[in-house]
């Protein structure tokens, strides 16, 4: 009965997998003739730059972290903000693999998607039908990754200050684990299809560099506890800023693109997400290509791009102070 549960959920999930790509993709027809060609082509040369400056840096912090506990044991925690917004940058570019619009070889994004997800502890699969529901679904109470934005309209300041501060705690994490390599039906999955070699491959090595081969055993959790509080936060600050309102009754469908800010590069978005209304439009254009997609779009009655994201936190926060005066 079990096997034949299992059996009945996988078969559901693939269809389900379909259903909402083939909604997305509906959509997406609609939508190209409005862009150029060669915009819907990749550049590889943009992809392995947004790795290298990303994957790189995180290896060279593992790398480091048993040394500076050679220093102080406790010190490692000074670096556990830099790991966990490294490894959230890296979904970022996992995202770009979903869309198979990273690299022009739809493979090699499926390759490095996994891999990627391998490094940030997350199932690539399960990450990508999450997110193609996200597109079908966001400004709605159905949209997964709603929890970082929706209910806003209904906090006060107060609450919105704790909202921002869980991730911090760990609490977002239980909105998230379904998307882990951990969780039950995508281990059994990645087993079942041998995945778990790879994932396992990955893991281990991150094991034996961040622990000085042994020699710090205790750091081997400073991956994990950093994805899953200063990873989650940052995730949480973008997704505010790209959906979230304080006019609940406009909430469905909403999505901002943002002018490019260098403190937002660095600590929400990489691939040209601030440009988050034109991927939301066109969902196979490649993340290199949204500065021109946005260019060719601008017009006289065309949103304008919001002066930052940390601009439209502040403002959506002195919203809801106004609000609840």
């Amino acid at each position: 009965m079990k096997k034949f549960s299992l059996i009945v959920s996988a078969v559901a999930n693939y269809y389900a997998i379909l259903v909402v790509e083939n909604f997305n993709k509906n959509r997406m027809q609609e939508n190209m003739s409005a862009i150029h060609p060669d915009w819907l082509i990749p550049s590889d040369r943009f992809g392995w730059l947004a790795i290298f400056r990303n994957v790189v840096p995180l290896f060279l912090l593992l790398w480091f972290s048993p040394y500076i506990a050679d220093w102080s044991p406790m010190a490692p925690l000074l670096i556990m903000p830099l790991i966990g917004l490294l490894i959230y940058r890296i979904t970022l570019i996992m995202h770009d693999c979903v869309h198979y619009t990273l690299f022009k070889s739809r493979h090699l994004n499926k390759k490095v998607g996994l891999i990627l997800g391998a490094v940030a502890g997350i199932d690539f699969q399960e990450f990508a039908h999450q997110h193609w529901i996200h597109h079908r679904t966001f400004g709605t109470s159905d949209d997964p990754q709603g929890f970082h934005y929706y209910n806003l309209g209904a906090m006060t300041p107060s609450k919105m200050r704790i909202h921002i501060i869980k991730p911090l705690l760990g609490f977002n994490l239980r909105d998230t684990f379904h998307e882990s390599i951990g969780a039950p039906h995508n281990l059994f999955r990645l087993v079942r299809t041998g995945k778990i070699f790879i994932i396992a491959a990955v893991q281990i090595l991150i094991l034996l560099i961040v622990t000085g081969f042994g020699r710090h055993f205790i750091l081997a959790f400073l991956p994990f506890v950093s994805a899953i509080t200063f990873g989650l936060f940052f995730s949480q600050l973008r997704g505010i800023a790209e959906h979230g309102l304080v006019d609940v009754a406009q909430q469905s469908g909403h999505v901002r693109s943002h002018a490019v800010s260098w403190l937002d590069q660095i600590l929400l978005h990489d691939v040209n997400f601030n440009f988050h209304r034109e991927h939301h439009l066109f969902p196979q254009c490649p993340s290199v290509h949204l500065p021109v997609v946005h260019q060719a779009l601008s017009t006289d009655d065309a949103p304008r791009l919001a002066a930052s994201m940390f601009g439209t936190l502040h403002s959506i926060y002195s919203e809801l102070g106004v609000k609840h005066e």
